[in-house]
């Protein structure tokens, strides 16, 4: 049932920045529900927050009548405001996890929420590989009915978004942001196109820039959202490991792409498979221990083979593919990589940006898409 008090309270609460769920969750599970920590005294309450402040808050903002008004104006203007106190529409697995946020800012086609939902996450510095990687396992999961997950930065997300959006099972982007600000920049248009036929998502009210901190916070609802997540690339350092991590302590279950053992945006997956993540080799390992009801479809490559120019020479091939593991390279690391001639190399680059295949940009060279 619709507890109205509780869900006038969480939205009075997301406005307020002490208020996280992490600090109101255990309150309000040891108190017995809302209703019990709203009877409670500003003293009593202050004695349990750890500040006076935070408990005057906490009792005004879910007796706060300009909090309905701001509710309803927001919904007049197409976002919808979810809380775990509502009958339908908060996502039922996030509610499972110890802190799901208070309230979600939701824009799109609500009911993708509801449905199965798979993560595919990984570098924003993708190489070539990582994006086709991300692009075919997330084609495999929207054709089915499965929602891909995601959190709208560049590299891997926007690829996974981008081959998901038109499927049966869409896509579900989670911003480190107020669903109105545009971040990145350069996925504007992919913004607006998951908000007519996917759906975003953001804990941050609308105005709330983005802030190193928020992307942990984003991370665990990406996590929390869905039955498994997939680490296509990531470096040692990546945040996608903290939504791996986050997954794994919520029982979900991790799956790891392989990459090449020269890229470094392919080591912290490998440290993942090292301590026990699920081996991904395409889309059919995700179907095999998350969805067997669906078979085992024969095993598909994860990515199309790319169409060479037949009169490409063997050299620029040779390029070609070792771009495909790298976000970029200059010519001098490309001449020490493959113990090719450095007059050799310049030829082949000259000859693949002559077929429209690679870029170069302050001496780097990288693959179109």
């Amino acid at each position: 049932m619709k507890n109205a008090l509780g869900r006038r309270a969480a939205i009075g609460w997301c406005r307020e920045r002490d208020l996280t769920p992490q600090r109101m969750w255990p309150l309000l599970r040891d108190a017995g529900g809302v209703e019990a920590l709203l009877s409670l005294t500003e003293a009593e309450l202050g004695q349990r927050l750890g500040s006076t402040a935070r408990a005057r808050a906490a009792l005004r903002a879910a007796d706060d009548p300009r909090i309905d008004r701001w509710a309803a104006e927001l919904e007049r203007s197409g976002v919808r405001l979810l809380t775990p106190f509502d009958d339908d529409g908060y996502p039922p697995l996030l509610a499972e996890i110890a802190d799901p946020p208070l309230t979600l800012f939701a824009r799109g086609a609500l009911d993708r929420l509801s449905g199965p939902a798979v993560a595919v996450v990984g570098s924003r510095n993708a190489t070539h590989y990582g994006r086709d990687v991300a692009a075919g396992l997330a084609r495999g999961l929207s054709s089915v009915g499965i929602a891909v997950v995601s959190g709208l930065a560049r590299g891997v997300d926007a690829a996974a978004h981008e081959a998901a959006v038109d499927g049966a099972g869409g896509t579900i982007a989670v911003l480190g942001c107020g669903l109105d600000v545009d971040y990145p920049k350069e996925n504007a248009r992919l913004k607006q196109e998951i908000a007519c036929r996917g759906v975003l998502l953001s804990e941050f009210a609308p105005g709330e820039e983005p802030r190193p901190q928020n992307f942990p916070i984003r991370n665990r609802i990406i996590a929390g959202l869905s039955s498994g997540v997939v680490v296509v690339e990531a470096s040692r350092r990546s945040g996608s490991l903290i939504t791996a991590r986050l997954a794994a302590d919520f029982g979900r279950d991790v799956f790891a792409v392989p990459g090449s053992v020269f890229s470094e945006t392919s080591a912290g997956t490998h440290e993942l498979l090292r301590d026990g993540a699920i081996l991904c080799r395409g889309v059919e390992d995700v179907f095999a221990e998350l969805f067997p009801s669906l078979g085992t479809p024969a095993a598909a490559p994860l990515s199309a083979p790319v169409r060479l120019p037949e009169e490409l020479g063997q050299e620029a091939r040779r390029l070609f593919e070792a771009l495909r593991s790298e976000t970029e390279a200059s010519a001098e690391e490309l001449v020490t990589r493959l113990e090719m001639p450095a007059a050799v190399v310049l030829a082949a680059l000259f000859e693949l940006e002559g077929a429209g295949l690679a870029s170069e940009s302050d001496g780097r060279y990288r693959l179109r898409r």
